[in-house]
């Protein structure tokens, strides 16, 4: 049994009813803006340009000299926590596992010394920041994003211009055949792109087209008995958007399934 899959911890507890409480709160999470990498990678490099680019366009943004030098050392200590320190710790972690290990099941006669984890020293300049550097950097970047002295060239070059949001023009669906009690059904499932809903038509044989539903959330399922019982049908589907109980925007390409009984 590996020494994390034991049962010792899974009895009663001789303590008050109140014993853990008050619980902790939960921290707040960060609204991740647009700009901002999704990669850690990324996100140190995003930081370094950022400490180095703030300087240069900050007194044109209208932020006061001590600010600048304020978010410029949170962006620091975040590249430092993110890069240098996570880097270390992440290298230290595998000789803990080893060290748990040896105390557990390993051999020898000597006492064990655990290992210790030294910190990498903080970059010249750089002093410890209180929690929240991303929040005061993300705020400040707010208030210089309504700045009079604001353009895209330097909200490009701060790194602080998200890409750019193209709106989709149609729907995007597939259509799948699943094995129903009576016969074959049409399962479509479809991507509304932040639209309320799609508006869905379909067309039989060599019918015409006749609205098939309104549907809000993915997927919709064609559960409909065939036109001539124990008779495969050819069944054709096309969608559009659909907003405040209108249907919108161009039709998509039409997608055809055979069902069989």
């Amino acid at each position: 049994m590996n020494w994390d899959q034991g049962t010792w911890d899974s009895g009663s507890w001789d303590q008050p009813s109140d014993y853990f409480s008050p619980q902790p709160q939960p921290k707040p999470k960060v609204k991740r803006q647009d700009y901002y990498p999704s990669r850690i990678g990324d996100q140190v490099n995003w930081l370094d340009n950022y400490a180095a680019k703030l300087p240069i366009h900050g007194a044109t943004l209208g932020v006061i000299a001590g600010d600048i030098t304020a978010s410029v050392n949170d962006a620091k200590y975040a590249n430092y926590v993110l890069g240098t320190w996570l880097t270390a710790v992440r290298a230290f972690s595998p000789s803990t596992t080893d060290a748990v290990d040896d105390v557990l099941t390993g051999g020898g006669t000597g006492a064990m010394v655990l290992p210790t984890f030294t910190a990498p020293a903080l970059p010249a300049g750089v002093t410890a920041a209180v929690p929240g550097t991303l929040n005061r950097i993300f705020a400040l970047i707010s208030k210089m994003k309504l700045s009079a002295g604001y353009t895209e060239a330097i909200g490009t070059d701060l790194g602080i211009v998200g890409a750019a949001v193209t709106e989709k023009a149609l729907p995007k669906f597939s259509a799948d055949l699943l094995q129903g009690a009576g016969c074959q059904c049409v399962k479509l499932t479809f991507a509304k792109y932040g639209h309320m809903g799609v508006y869905i038509e379909s067309r039989r044989g060599t019918g015409a087209w006749e609205f098939q539903a309104i549907d809000t959330e993915s997927p919709y399922m064609d559960e409909r008995p065939l036109l001539v019982a124990g008779t495969p049908e050819v069944r054709e589907y096309r969608m559009r958007f659909w907003d405040k109980g209108t249907p919108n925007g161009d039709w998509t390409d039409v997608v055809k399934v055979t069902v069989s009984p």
